[in-house]
């Protein structure tokens, strides 16, 4: 159970970075990693990647409720925070990925 805790957290937290630190993050990997590629596909990257995550989130947290293997309560704390984080974070990741690349 502890395992299970850990994973949505860990995704969450993961998600809520790349989604929040997403233009940091392509500017420091455009400059110590791989220059030759633009910065805008780094920020889709961690922009698709936070996403991804908030969405492996719901879906471990919704097979969890369907298995029981936790409780109605928990289910609905977890959808609700997850829900609410990942929807602000991700219109702020795509409103940034948008200004990119306009």
């Amino acid at each position: 159970m502890v395992k299970f805790h850990f994973s949505i957290i860990a995704c969450v937290v993961i998600a809520t970075i790349l989604g929040l630190f997403g233009q940091d993050i392509a500017y420091v990997m455009n400059e110590k990693i791989l220059s030759f590629i633009h910065l805008s596909y780094y920020l889709t990257v961690c922009t698709i990647l936070s996403i991804g995550l908030y969405l492996i989130s719901v879906v471990i947290v919704y097979v969890a409720d369907k298995k029981k293997k936790i409780s109605r309560i928990v289910y609905s704390k977890y959808m609700i925070i997850v829900i609410i984080i990942g929807l602000f974070i991700s219109c702020w990741s795509l409103f940034v990925l948008a200004m990119w690349w306009s």
